[in-house]
């Protein structure tokens, strides 16, 4: 990687915008890490996928970012339609375990959606940032390697806060390897949909949100396939 080429980056990623989204980042990572170590369960689970979707989204009105608000739009329609493939997970191939007596949309913990939606928004946006009209690829295999990577590490703090665990199968400590394959997948197409949104109206933001959690149920169902 060139000089010039870091110093793109560092000039995409110098705004208020970004910064915020990076900061949220390491907050919500720190939160995760410490409900890991503290067990703390499942009400931190929610307080941080709810609390940290409405700093997001206070943040969007503050500074009266409407792109941040269509973002935050196609994130909960996401996280909405991703309950299909929680659905497949939990009831149809029994693979995904959620605890017993917490409150539940579906098959999923109520906050999931909220989870989802901030997730997306984070590793997609971090993403857009950084990538520029003619280096689009560049971003979407960056976006893909950081759901690789990035992604995984919830699973794993999830295993130990209490919030969710995988029956046993082809895994990587406590996360399946075609849970970690897959989130890769999700996230590899981010930066074209943040691309898009940028141009487009609110309408688009939900038909997106609405293609992208479908997309979470296909590569779940096609890495499971693959790899169990």
């Amino acid at each position: 990687m060139n000089n010039m080429l870091l110093k793109t980056y560092a000039r995409n990623l110098n705004t208020k915008q970004s910064v915020f989204i990076i900061i949220s980042m390491v907050v919500t990572l720190a939160i995760t890490l410490l409900s890991a170590h503290f067990k703390w369960g499942y009400m931190s689970a929610f307080l941080l996928a709810t609390g940290m979707y409405t700093a997001i989204a206070v943040f969007a009105f503050i500074t009266s970012d409407i792109y941040l608000k269509k973002l935050l739009l196609f994130g909960l329609v996401a996280g909405f339609t991703e309950l299909i493939a929680d659905k497949w997970l939990v009831h149809d191939i029994r693979s995904l375990v959620y605890p017993a007596g917490e409150s539940k949309i579906w098959y999923s913990p109520d906050y999931m959606p909220f989870a989802w939606a901030v997730v997306l928004v984070q590793v997609g946006y971090l993403g857009f940032m950084i990538s520029a009209k003619k280096k689009m690829i560049e971003a979407m295999i960056l976006c893909m390697i950081i759901g690789i990577f990035f992604i995984p590490v919830f699973e794993q703090c999830a295993y130990s806060a209490g919030w969710w665990y995988y029956n046993p199968c082809k895994m990587l400590f406590n996360t399946p390897w075609y849970i970690i394959i897959s989130e890769g997948l999700i996230c590899f197409f981010l930066p074209f949909i943040f691309f898009y949104e940028s141009r487009n109206g609110w309408l688009s933001a939900v038909i997106a949100g609405f293609l992208e959690g479908l997309w979470v149920f296909a590569a779940y169902f096609l890495m499971y396939n693959l790899l169990k």
